[in-house]
């Protein structure tokens, strides 16, 4: 009898013990998820190496062209300087932002001239494709990337801007090249 008791009684501790313990805690993961961060199998969602904040480097103006009421009357080369600005790229929605002002220093008829560029800013929305970054701004136009990395997006534009001059404005437009850097 003592040990039908006793196995009675060990058989009830075992059945109280297993009823006690918990099961372990599903881990609920998104649909889509691409890497693992529990270690275990689980998913987490992949973040495009564009995503974040970009600073302006480098600025270069190229094939500049200098009118007056329409008649060319030179041209010019030149570069970027004291440049401020940034690039900010989300995603979900892929969207990017920038904010830029500088100084463009372009030779002039011999002259050296350093023009204020007020700041712009301006928006637009970005794809990625075989790791390569794709530029549309909010007007519909594409952004021409000549290349990208995780570190650094060359892109093209134009610049225009007016002079004040004595005999009355002058506009000058030319392309201009700038980089960003992460």
């Amino acid at each position: 009898m003592k040990n039908t008791l006793l196995l009675l009684a060990l058989g009830a501790v075992l059945l109280i013990n297993e009823s006690c313990q918990k099961p372990p805690v599903p881990i609920i993961i998104p649909a889509g998820n691409t890497t693992d961060t529990t270690g275990g199998g689980g998913q987490e969602e992949e973040v495009s190496p564009y995503v974040g904040s970009w600073s302006y480097d480098k600025i270069e103006l190229t094939n500049g062209v200098l009118e007056i009421m329409g008649n060319e009357i030179g041209a010019f080369e030149g570069a970027g300087s004291d440049i401020t600005g940034e690039v900010l790229i989300t995603e979900n929605p892929n969207k990017y932002t920038t904010i830029l002002s500088f100084t463009a220093d372009i030779s002039v008829f011999g002259q050296a001239q350093s023009l204020p560029v007020d700041k712009q800013t301006s928006g637009g929305t970005w794809t990625e494709s075989n790791g390569e970054i794709t530029l549309v701004d909010d007007s519909g136009k594409n952004i021409a990337v000549v290349s990208s990395t995780s570190s650094m997006i060359v892109f093209t534009g134009e610049f225009t801007e007016t002079i004040d001059a004595q005999f009355g404005s002058i506009d000058a437009t030319s392309d201009v090249v700038f980089t960003i850097v992460k």
